[in-house]
């Protein structure tokens, strides 16, 4: 009994240990990016079984063509899952996120993140390429294309204004694989569903994102699941607790 009750100690410190600097892209998702030869090699499929995810590699079989403006824009995958206290987007690129490139001698932006709450129309923003994961209720008029020279696919990428409802946890790191000569950026956002108005099991979800030249467009629609809730940290390190207490009863008690 003592001995199942240290595995079962051990096995939540380990968890708690873990958080530190986890991803949503691995973590959550279960995706692992790797490259053979200068080209991923490894699959896209998530290994959360609610979650939503939409693949646009384009120098895959996926879609075998290149973005327009070859790799540095290329947008390669989205996923969107969600549990009773938040919703989480990934998105992997080419493109540096979030402080741009430069192209033909503009700098490019990286898009905010759109987002309509039953398949609307951008009526939800949250700032990508200024950092701040600021989430904010949008009319159409909010969003702009943030580089005009190029116009590969017309429409809005970026927009200023708007209600803001709160703050998004915003997370984008250099993944620190090259693909095709780039490298490969990854954006995470992590956004309390109260900010959502608690969206219901099975409400609709559309997301967009691209860069300001909008040279590679990525969507993704998606739905709410009917998940538990996952225990905070302090509930497991009170759980913790409890069960160093049982396992003090258990050695009194054969003493």
């Amino acid at each position: 009994m003592r001995a199942l009750l240290l595995a079962m100690i051990l096995v939540l410190i380990l968890s708690l240990s873990g958080t530190a600097g986890a991803s949503l892209l691995s973590d959550w998702f279960g995706v692992d990016l790797s490259t053979s030869g200068g080209v991923f090699d490894h699959d896209w499929t998530p290994t959360t079984a609610t979650a939503d995810y939409t693949i646009d590699d384009n120098w895959s079989a996926y879609h075998g063509r290149p973005a327009h403006g070859g790799e540095m824009f290329d947008v390669e995958a989205m996923y969107f899952d969600n549990d009773a206290n938040n919703a989480y987007i990934a998105v992997v690129t080419s493109f540096n996120v979030p402080g741009g490139a430069t192209f033909l001698g503009e700098h490019i932006a990286a898009g905010d993140l759109a987002m309509d709450m039953g398949l609307g129309s951008h009526s939800l923003g949250v700032d990508i390429d200024g950092g701040t994961g600021r989430l904010a209720e949008t009319a159409t008029s909010d969003w702009y294309q943030a580089n005009t020279s190029f116009i590969a696919e017309t429409g809005p990428t970026n927009f200023s204004g708007g209600t803001t409802l709160g703050y998004a946890a915003l997370d984008y790191y250099n993944y620190g694989l090259s693909e095709r000569g780039y490298g490969t950026y990854v954006f995470e956002v992590t956004i309390d569903r109260s900010l959502l108005t608690n969206p219901a099991f099975t409400e609709m979800v559309g997301l967009e994102w691209t860069m300001g030249c909008r040279n590679d467009v990525i969507t993704l629609n998606g739905d709410f699941d009917d998940d538990t809730v996952v225990p905070e940290p302090s509930t497991l390190l009170l759980l913790g607790s409890g069960l160093l207490g049982m396992a003090g009863v258990v050695k009194r008690r054969r003493k």
